[in-house]
């Protein structure tokens, strides 16, 4: 005997609910930069690690991330690349939902030449937090095939791939700075309206009701 009409009413109709969650939540205008600080020096020396693969990228449009219409750090980004010591290597904005930390997705961070790779979450528990982990590829391998020495026995030639991982608890409207010796980010969150590529279902899920009665099984 199969009796499935019904219980397939009721899973679409929860994975309608599940899927359309995301959208009811607040929705924010993110807004990333990230630049290089060309006047520090540093004898540390930082091996590149595997980076971990995003989930999102800010360029996708779904039920949890949309690209930006309009930027508002633009004056910032062009500051600071008028500046003989800084470099800004990543720009970028977009709108996504504020989920929580369980349910939130990583952000794929990588500049168009290259020199920034990494990642951002953004999720809410009680505040608002935002998780950076992001790479400078300043040399992958070796400068030299032979060994340059400091006093201290640093290797000067060794290979130096700055990493910047911090966390923070952020508010909305306000610029946040995460901070490293060889380079650093700008974030911005503001409250937007969920937009409207990401309500498409929920009409339908406001609209949708259930029979009045279970549909007769089949039986066989």
């Amino acid at each position: 005997m199969k009796s499935y009409h019904f219980t397939h009413i009721i899973f679409t109709l929860f994975a309608l609910f599940v899927t359309t969650q995301a959208r009811a939540e607040q929705w924010y205008q993110v807004e990333l930069l990230v630049f290089e600080q060309l006047n520090s020096y540093s004898d540390e020396q930082w091996p590149l690690t595997k980076i971990a693969e995003a989930v999102l990228n800010p360029t996708m449009a779904n039920a949890y991330i949309q690209p930006a219409q309009t930027h508002s750090l633009t004056n910032i980004v062009g500051n600071l690349n008028r500046s003989a010591g800084y470099r800004v290597h990543y720009y970028q904005a977009w709108q996504q939902s504020m989920l929580s930390k369980g349910r939130s997705q990583t952000i794929e961070v990588k500049s168009n030449d290259g020199f920034i790779s990494g990642s951002i979450q953004l999720y809410k528990a009680t505040y608002l937090h935002a998780k950076l982990d992001l790479w400078m590829m300043e040399n992958q391998i070796n400068v030299n095939s032979w060994s340059d020495v400091t006093p201290d026995g640093a290797d000067i030639n060794a290979s130096r791939n700055p990493h910047l991982e911090q966390s923070q608890r952020i508010r909305s409207r306000k610029v946040y700075l995460f901070d490293h010796p060889k380079f650093g980010a700008l974030l911005e969150l503001t409250p937007v309206a969920t937009p409207e590529a990401a309500q498409v279902g929920i009409n339908q899920l406001k609209s949708f009701s259930l029979p009045t009665e279970a549909a007769p099984t089949v039986s066989e």
